[in-house]
């Protein structure tokens, strides 16, 4: 049998477009998840490279019945191709979750058909108590959690994000998950090596789109709005200022203009998530900022919010392994998720 992916029959993670009937998986970690009676599941994937460079190639990866280590994992081909996503020895029931693993900034993925091979529908799988949305950096995309420092270069063969804080943090808390984040982007200024800010991307900007950066790339001039009504976090992380420092340098002026930035940024997701905890975190590449999070936190406490905290995370270790280009390892993610999990169980008292 086939299906199109909908609402009605895959449970959709992390903000999506669906365009020509085709379903984008547009930021890190986005994905769709059913459940079949099926001895054999197939996919049909639209890509498209944006620039031919083999380093930025999309991939996907498949999770099945909730297992902690994936699949299967592959790069779809430019143009419209059938994968093979689960074969089995015989029918029974499987749950699938078939996710996006490189970034928003480099590819886009359509999902135009699921293949079953039998005769039940495929049904969306149930919908967890708690939701948390993570908005961040490289970090939070799982940037070079696979390379090693000084050996390799960013490529998106080694961006992990199902291995990563966020979405690690988000399965000990069996909590469902957005991840809005972007390689280099800051509040002020995306990661620059010159005196002057970088402001094309800026997290404030892209937040309010659902994928800004897909639209762009099919040519529109205008773009979609995201319906925060369709997912209402309970807890929202915020892991921004590592790329802004790469501008600010220590100067105080500089960092005056982060601070500012900062606060409206937490007023704009305030006014668009009234109900929801935020908790600021920063630290694990650069401490340079993470008073300046503090303090603007403490600025808004002395106004009246009261659902916002702040924390600092130590220095990465180098006994813990560095990833490409000094992002965090494997450990490191670990070492973030494990604490996170404590902080938020803490907070939400989960």
């Amino acid at each position: 049998m086939k299906f199109s992916p909908n609402h009605k029959n895959v449970r959709i993670v992390g903000r999506t477009l669906t365009i020509d009937d085709v379903l984008y998986l547009g930021y890190s970690g986005a994905a769709i998840e059913f459940q079949c009676q099926a001895s054999k599941v197939e996919v049909v994937i639209t890509s498209e490279y944006r620039d031919g460079n083999d380093i930025y190639m999309p991939w996907v990866a498949v999770v099945i019945d909730d297992k902690e280590g994936l699949y299967k994992r592959f790069s779809p081909m430019p143009g419209e191709n059938t994968y093979l996503l689960y074969e089995g020895k015989s029918t029974e029931t499987v749950k699938i979750r078939l996710l996006k693993m490189s970034e928003a900034a480099f590819d886009k993925i359509g999902i135009k058909e699921i293949i079953v091979e039998g005769n039940n529908p495929i049904i969306p799988t149930t919908i967890s108590n708690h939701k948390i949305e993570f908005i961040g950096d490289s970090i939070t995309c799982g940037y070079g959690i696979e390379g090693k420092a000084d050996v390799d270069v960013f490529n998106t063969t080694q961006e992990n994000p199902w291995e990563a804080y966020a979405t690690m943090t988000a399965r000990r808390l069996n909590a469902d998950y957005h991840l809005v984040s972007w390689s280099g982007i800051g509040i002020i200024s995306s990661y620059t090596e010159e005196e002057v800010p970088l402001e094309d991307p800026l997290m404030p900007d892209m937040y309010q789109y659902t994928d800004k950066a897909l639209e762009q790339a099919m040519g529109k001039d205008s773009y979609t709005k995201w319906n925060y009504a369709g997912f209402v976090p309970d807890c929202i992380v915020i892991h921004l200022g590592t790329n802004d420092q790469s501008y600010t340098k220590g100067v105080p002026e500089r960092i005056e203009a982060f601070k500012k930035g900062y606060k409206l940024f937490l007023k704009q997701v305030r006014k668009a998530n009234p109900d929801s905890v935020i908790v600021c975190i920063l630290g694990v590449m650069g401490q340079e900022l993470c008073k300046a999070i503090a303090s603007v936190v403490d600025e808004l406490k002395e106004e009246g919010e009261r659902s916002i905290f702040s924390y600092s995370f130590p220095l990465q270790l180098t006994e813990d392994g560095i990833g490409s280009d000094g992002h965090p390892s494997l450990v490191t993610h670990k070492k973030m998720a494990e604490k996170l999990t404590e902080i938020l169980q803490k907070i939400m008292n989960w």
